[in-house]
């Protein structure tokens, strides 16, 4: 049987053993912890979000079948392949529960958070913020644009960039702030996503914002001579936030 590619795997296999396997074994062997691989991505990419006890279990329950079929099959000396699979899968359970994880807090906890948070139309920057906390997507008054002279810039690491939300009555308090990180110098000259693009009035609201921004908007207080609520409400101010 010619599998380089598999033998270099394999590599303590003598032909003997190689001759042994068919190729619907050697197919299992390969495909199967690749299997397991996609299932346990799948389940945290579709459904952490809403079941997380479920796909653990899910995730313990296949760990404790690999388990309990290794220890059987080293218990009662059967072909060697037989125990490398669950070994292999264990290891795909592992590792892709990992990386599912990883990639669930960076990624797909913020999408499914925006698919299940509310829209709103017209907002005033003069509004409290305090009635768009459930936001996820705010579609500004047309008159509503960023303060790009009055950004701030707090530095630690990256640049955690502020600048108030405003409209012709210049409201007192600052409701809303467009964010974000390394688009702005220390003072002014705030250049985050849309912020000059006249046609902008729309926000993605930045969920569980990095405590420097709230630094940043202390600065900003400090500098500009202005006030702001204990949680004001920070966006990424576009065009269109639907993209």
């Amino acid at each position: 049987m010619k599998l380089p590619w598999l033998r270099s795997v394999y590599k303590h296999w003598d032909d003997a053993t190689w001759d042994r396997y068919s190729y619907f074994e050697l197919a299992v062997l390969v495909s199967l912890p690749w299997l397991v691989c996609v299932l346990m991505s799948f389940l945290f990419a579709s459904t952490y979000h809403s079941m997380p006890l479920t796909v653990w279990v899910i995730a313990l329950t296949l760990l404790t079948v690999c388990i309990w079929h290794a220890r059987h099959d080293a218990q009662h000396g059967v072909q060697e392949w037989h125990t490398v699979l669950p070994l292999s899968c264990m290891a795909g359970v592992v590792v892709s529960s990992c990386l599912g994880l990883v990639a669930y807090k960076s990624f797909y906890s913020q999408y499914w958070l925006y698919r299940s948070s509310h829209s709103y139309v017209n907002v005033l920057p003069s509004e409290p913020a305090a009635g768009y906390l459930d936001a996820g997507k705010l579609v500004f008054a047309d008159e509503a644009r960023v303060d790009a002279k009055r950004g701030l810039g707090f530095k630690d690491r990256s640049v955690y960039c502020v600048a108030p939300i405003i409209d012709d009555s210049k409201p007192e308090k600052i409701q809303f702030w467009a964010a974000g990180q390394d688009c702005c110098s220390a003072r002014g000259d705030f250049e985050c996503d849309d912020a000059w693009d006249r046609k902008a009035h729309a926000g993605v609201v930045v969920r569980r914002a990095a405590p420097e921004y709230l630094q940043a908007v202390k600065q900003a207080k400090a500098v500009y001579g202005l006030s702001s609520p204990a949680e004001p409400i920070f966006v990424q101010w576009v065009v269109d936030p639907e993209k």
